[in-house]
């Protein structure tokens, strides 16, 4: 992330998991390009354009506030959800920095994302009845 903010010129906002906010300061010098924040993230995808991560919450969250998401998994093990990397999808998979870096370029050119495909549009409760029901049915 480092090589790639230089590279493009581009601001890359990392929040910093809880359990390493001790470590804000040790990370500001060792990779200068990146901006480290311990901010919650509702404030944060409101400053995004993307949200890069390979495992977390971040991603349905990202997601529900209609932010696109980058899947990066580097050691291919976390495949979430099936996407194809199509254009103007809301969620894209990559597990290098190329694809990556060409990934990042088509987002930015883009300003309209399939998110009904990842998001439910309705309610938690009516969720459960119309998905979760049908199954034990």
């Amino acid at each position: 992330l480092e090589k790639l903010s230089k590279e493009k010129k581009i601001e890359i906002l990392i929040k910093i998991h809880p359990s390493e906010s001790k470590c804000l300061s040790s990370l500001k010098n060792l990779f200068p390009n990146l901006i480290f924040t311990n901010k919650p993230v509702e404030k944060l995808f409101k400053k995004c354009f993307v949200t890069i991560s390979f495992s977390s919450s971040v991603i349905e969250d990202s997601l529900n506030s209609q932010v696109p998401v980058i899947l990066f998994d580097q050691w291919k093990r976390y495949m979430h959800c099936d996407t194809q990397n199509k254009e103007g999808s809301a969620v894209y998979y990559v597990n290098n920095q190329k694809d990556l870096s060409k990934i990042l370029d088509n987002i930015l050119k883009l300003n309209k994302f399939n998110f009904e495909e990842f998001v439910y549009a309705t309610d938690s409760k009516q969720n459960i009845n119309n998905k979760i029901f049908t199954l034990i049915n």
